[in-house]
């Protein structure tokens, strides 16, 4: 999550969202959510980030379904790959970027990697496309993040 910043404890069952308002953000429309970790859990991520987009800035529509799929394909890594009991994710908009935190809060931090699945393969996609479309994406402990240019 973005410094000063907080989330609070998820609910069962529905995701927990903290509009954060810190004094000495950077980047001062964010959203951060936490919720179960599981698949279902994917699609209230997505539709988050599509309402806070909509409200927090006037983005592309480009931007948008963008950012969108970042998020989906971060939160269902974090879901997959991680061994934590729930996800946090934070979105937060400036003029130039959108950036984006998933955190899978595993016991112990993994990387992502790219692959290249063959042509038939159901999955292995997800950071091929994080890396295609982010402007520059990284992992810090058991966070992954992206930015997405604004312009």
């Amino acid at each position: 999550m973005p410094n000063g910043t907080s989330a609070s404890t998820p609910h069962s069952n529905s995701p927990s969202v903290v509009p954060a308002a810190p004094v000495n953000n950077p980047l001062p429309d964010c959203l951060v959510a936490s919720f179960p970790s599981h698949p279902r859990r994917v699609d209230h991520a997505r539709r988050l980030t599509a309402l806070h987009l909509r409200a927090a800035s006037p983005l592309s529509p480009d931007v948008h379904h963008t950012v969108q799929l970042l998020v989906s394909e971060l939160v269902t890594n974090a879901i997959v790959h991680g061994s934590g009991p729930s996800v946090t994710f934070s979105l937060a908009c400036c003029s130039s970027v959108v950036r984006v935190e998933v955190d899978d809060h595993s016991s112990t931090p993994g990387s992502p990697v790219v692959k290249c699945p063959a042509p038939e393969a159901e999955s292995g996609r997800g950071m091929v496309l994080v890396d295609t479309l982010a402007t520059a994406w990284g992992r810090k402990g058991t966070c992954t993040w992206c930015t997405v240019a604004v312009r």
